[in-house]
């Protein structure tokens, strides 16, 4: 009877606020400029149709990114690339990017400038990483993707950043791979193929969705770039991604063996 009248109390009084268990994963892709995750656009919208939540974080604006625009280097510049990996966001069905603001991640502006915004974007990945909290990471490797600077900087940003927070085990971290003939055939660099521990399949449906953002970086493409791309990427029809898993051996020796 006692037994009774408690549910009966619970049930008129109400059950504690019991919030639901979060199921949903997340990927993380941490990238240097707007219009890095292009490089990876078939992974990003394969998972987030996989039921994913997909977040991207972006390092800086790339407001001195001039190469094909007269759009002249600042914030203006910076405010538009923003808008356009919004726009490729928003195709692929993505969360809304975040954007930390740094500088840059190079010394162009200055050697002692240069370790502040370094500094900085680590203090904003130790705070972001763990509010987000995801099931896994994504970033271009030491080489760069292309052996640009700031890539490589931002890839050692988040690796330091692991490193120093004892965090390679619960966030783990990929970096992205390109093959000896991806590398050859969009002049990146590349990693051997016995050091890549992942791949990604992807469909045609998900290439041609990935070549449809490409129109949103309109001040850094120029359309016949756009069109040798597209033409490369359909004429590759093995239609995988790879990657390198980072992987730090741990338990202390006495020696190098």
């Amino acid at each position: 009877m006692r037994y009774l009248i408690s549910i009966m109390l619970l049930i008129s009084v109400g059950a504690p606020n019991v919030q639901p268990v979060q199921t949903q994963k997340t990927l993380l892709a941490i990238f240097p400029h707007p219009d890095d995750e292009s490089a990876i656009a078939e992974v990003l919208i394969k998972y987030r149709e996989m039921g994913y939540k997909v977040q991207l974080i972006i390092a800086t604006d790339g407001k001195d990114g001039t190469r094909v625009t007269k759009i002249p280097a600042g914030d203006s510049l910076g405010n538009l690339r923003k808008d356009e990996t919004r726009c490729a966001a928003k195709i692929m069905g993505i969360e809304e990017p975040i954007f930390v603001g740094i500088d840059r991640l190079d010394t162009r502006i200055g050697v002692g400038k240069f370790f502040g915004e370094y500094k900085r974007f680590l203090t904003e990945l130790k705070k972001l990483i763990p509010q987000i909290n995801p099931d896994l990471i994504i970033s271009f490797g030491p080489d760069g993707d292309t052996h640009h600077s700031e890539h490589s900087v931002c890839s050692g940003a988040v690796t330091e950043t692991l490193l120093a927070e004892g965090w390679v085990e619960k966030y783990p971290l990929y970096f992205v791979a390109w093959t000896k003939k991806q590398g050859e055939a969009f002049d990146l660099s590349y990693v051997h193929a016995k050091y890549m521990n992942v791949q990604i399949a992807y469909t045609q449906a998900q290439e041609d969705k990935a070549l449809s953002i490409m129109p949103c970086y309109r001040t850094q493409y120029l359309p016949d770039e756009l069109k040798e791309d597209r033409d490369k990427k359909l004429a590759d029809t093995t239609n995988v991604i790879h990657f390198r898993k980072f992987v730090v051996a741990v338990g202390l020796k006495n020696d190098f063996n």
